[in-house]
């Protein structure tokens, strides 16, 4: 290995993040810093540096007080710095910026490309696998755990369920997860040292790029607005519990008066009977995702609804697109959430997973049957090959959606939320399809239709070999529990629980009442639950109808989490916790008698 490059961005802090709402833009005239999955992408080419001895190297694009980050970057340890500065840089989509960096990395013929998984103001996720398309190179993203044999790559990467183990020779580009390695610290005197470090600049005529794949004039996307979401205003209602007893039939008293134990009152759509005729140009596609056990997810069913109500108004049909056989048994399930067509992909290449491949493929299918647009779930996989198909087709994408509207033009708006939610935008795109991927759980799941039968159509398809190879796909899912994604009722555990034995008190509270759980970031790194249930800045972002916060103290990055959470049942044994400021009902106590409590309270309700 003998260079590594990282590509870095700096970021607002999230509480800087200010909305203008007479400009409807972001105000970014707070601190900036290094987005904190870049900073894990750093100090792994430090220690690859120093195992190595490679050449190390920072890259970024962006105004004049970028230069600060690949300062802390030098000082952190890495050997070079190079800016991407010019104003035609100015504006730029994933897609768009994906090109610039790609341009210069190219030039360059680095071994290793490392970046943060995603960026923590527009948690896209998008930029890492856009370059590996656009160099021609293997990716693997949300990596955690990182092993290197010669030119090879063995690596494991975060998945929906657990993890993955992946290989792949370099080069390659890999994101960094936040399991991957500690940060490292830089003190004030390395810090004022690394000013003095010289710093390259590359302009817009250095990469030889034309203009108008550059900025804003090569940016498929673009915000239409910006939308503030502030947060509630919560009065919390302390409530005695010196009785854990009494406290929790107190507690279960005024969550009913308050109407948070019924179900979300939601009249599922139907989906209508007729099959839709296919229509170049208005035809709307979903890809199908399945999970480890074969099954479809939900995540799909909900694209397929919400595609359904889409095309009504936009006179095509409704495509289920799947790759290899998984999906062939599930025909009459898709056509019931609303496919009008099935599309199998076959062949060799589709038995094994890979980024390169998928992305290949659809591109091939998209150039030949020109639809309106594609959806795809929001999950690992979607996050993982979506880009790198955006990329290679030239498309726009928007990530991460949390909703899809049409405009009086019949163009797709995404709304994509940012800044931990604290803001939502619109998005539209210039090219067709309009892709999106889209957060599981947000859309509505319609009332499936059993007597509509969908035409099953294969094709075979050879992408060439894959880049990369999946190795084994790994769960650690408690099934005795309902998914995080779209529950009305999650329990919350913080490191108040003090250890496992805690975790399965808590878990057997959830059980009681249906319940998902989810936790903090401190109790996913001691690994107590799944990382895949951490909610917060750098997890996942929920809105239940009612969470139970047990044990959390309610700092910032973790209640930007549980923003859109309807009611809030907070139990912590400091009265000054920040946690009260966010709740609805709170009780100051131990959290294990008060839990017990709440569970037995529970199960007699449910007895009555």
């Amino acid at each position: 290995m003998r260079k590594i490059a990282v590509c870095l961005k700096q970021i607002p802090l999230i509480e800087d993040a200010n909305f203008d709402p007479e400009t409807r833009t972001i105000r970014r005239d707070g601190v900036n810093v290094i987005s904190a999955y870049d900073l894990r992408a750093i100090a792994q080419a430090v220690e690859l540096k120093n195992r190595f001895g490679a050449e190390t190297c920072a890259v970024t694009m962006g105004p004049p007080q970028a230069r600060e980050a690949l300062t802390d970057a030098l000082g952190m340890g890495l050997d070079r710095a190079v800016h991407l500065q010019d104003r035609a840089f100015a504006g730029a989509d994933t897609l768009a910026t994906a090109r610039a960096l790609a341009l210069w990395l190219k030039r360059e013929n680095f071994d290793l490309i490392l970046m943060g998984k995603y960026s923590l103001d527009a948690e896209t996720g998008q930029v890492g696998p856009e370059v590996a398309e656009l160099l021609g190179i293997a990716q693997i993203t949300g990596v955690r755990k990182l092993e290197f044999d010669g030119d090879s790559i063995r690596a494991e990467r975060e998945s929906d369920e657990g993890h993955d183990v992946v290989e792949c020779r370099m080069p390659a580009l890999l994101t960094c997860a936040e399991r991957l390695i500690n940060p490292v610290k830089i003190d004030p005197a390395t810090r004022e040292a690394a000013q003095s470090r010289a710093i390259e600049t590359v302009t817009a005529a250095d990469l030889g790029a034309a203009p108008d794949q550059l900025g804003l004039k090569g940016s498929p996307t673009w915000v239409q607005e910006v939308r503030a979401q502030p947060s509630p205003k919560v009065e919390c209602r302390m409530i005695d519990a010196s009785d854990p007893e009494r406290a929790a039939e107190e507690v279960v008293a005024a969550l009913d008066s308050a109407g948070a134990l019924k179900p979300r009152e939601r009249r599922r759509r139907p989906i209508g009977a007729a099959i839709r005729k296919a229509a170049p140009g208005r035809d709307l596609w979903v890809a199908v995702e399945h999970d480890l056990s074969g099954q479809i997810t939900l995540g799909s069913l909900e694209l397929l609804s919400a595609a359904d109500r889409l095309a009504g108004e936009l006179g095509g049909a409704v495509f289920a697109i799947g790759a290899g056989e998984t999906d062939a048994p599930h025909s009459g399930m898709l056509a019931s959430y609303g496919a009008d067509r099935l599309i199998l992909i076959d062949g060799p290449a589709f038995a094994n997973y890979s980024p390169d491949v998928l992305a290949a493929a659809f591109a091939r299918l998209i150039a030949e049957r020109k639809p309106w647009g594609l959806l795809l779930c929001a999950s690992e996989r979607g996050r993982d090959w979506g880009p790198r198909l955006a990329a290679r087709a030239g498309l726009g994408l928007t990530g991460d959606a949390i909703g899809l509207e049409l405009d009086a033009e019949h163009r797709l708006i995404a709304l994509k939320p940012a800044f931990g939610g604290n803001i939502v935008a619109p998005i539209l795109s210039r090219t067709f399809p309009q892709m999106a991927t889209v957060r599981q759980g947000v859309l509505e799941l319609a009332e499936p239709n059993p007597n509509r039968k969908a035409e099953m159509e294969r094709i075979n398809i050879a992408p060439g070999q894959p880049l990369s190879r999946l190795i084994s796909s790994n769960s650690n899912v408690d099934h005795s529990l309902p998914p995080l994604d779209g529950a009305e009722v999650v329990v919350g555990i913080g490191m108040g629980v003090g250890g496992p034995e805690g975790v399965e008190v808590v878990k057997s509270f959830a059980r009681t009442i249906g319940a998902a759980l989810c936790a903090t970031r401190r109790v996913t790194d001691k690994g107590w639950v799944p990382r895949q249930l951490q909610v917060g800045l750098t997890g996942k972002a929920i809105e239940p109808r009612l969470y139970f916060s047990i044990g959390i103290r309610g700092v910032a990055n973790h209640t930007v989490g549980i923003k859109r959470a309807e009611t809030v049942v907070a139990i912590n044994s400091d009265p000054d916790a920040i946690i009260f400021e966010r709740a609805n009902f709170g009780l100051v106590g131990d959290w294990k008698p008060l839990t017990l409590a709440l569970d037995a309270a529970f199960r007699r309700r449910l007895t009555r």
